[in-house]
């Protein structure tokens, strides 16, 4: 009867296979599966950060630690109001979407300790934790004239109530 990795050829491929599973892992925060299938349920969410945390998080399929990732959104700059001047942009973008951007800010903004940290990780984390009490707190709407859930992500504005 032969024992199991009798080999060190067999010992090192085992090794390398695990090696390689954990290099894809992350350490996702509490409840960011339910978080996942409560923002697949929801048509349309709008957030609003400034176009260069945009630009910084937003997924390009450059990510080695998670699968390729698109996410199609409509990004508009807001010109009018009390927020023109700010450099804010508007992201709009379905909840399936949103499933694809949570994935990847997880995986940027929860690295486990075996993969490198990325270049966006802090802003990867702050965006993602913006986004997951607001995806935590929404309801089921009241009429079909409520409008879609809006998460503002600017330290120097008051959150919305």
């Amino acid at each position: 009867m032969s024992k199991p990795f009798s080999s060190p050829r067999t010992a090192l491929a085992v090794a390398a296979v695990a090696c390689l599973a954990l290099a894809g892992c992350t350490q996702s925060p509490a409840k960011h599966d339910d978080r996942l299938t409560k923002a697949a349920g929801i048509a349309r969410v709008t957030i609003v950060c400034s176009k260069d945390l945009w630009n910084e998080t937003k997924p390009d399929g450059r990510n080695p630690s998670s699968e390729t990732v698109t996410v199609k959104a409509t990004v508009s700059a807001i010109s009018t109001g009390p927020r023109a001047d700010r450099g804010l942009v508007e992201v709009s973008m379905t909840g399936t979407n949103l499933v694809a951007y949570l994935k990847e800010l997880d995986a940027n903004a929860h690295a486990s300790k075996w993969n490198s940290t990325p270049e966006n990780a802090a802003a990867s984390r702050r965006v993602y934790d913006a986004i997951a009490p607001a995806i935590d707190r929404i309801k089921a709407a009241s009429s079909p004239d409520d409008p879609e859930p809006e998460i503002v992500i600017d330290d120097t504005i008051p959150e919305k109530v």
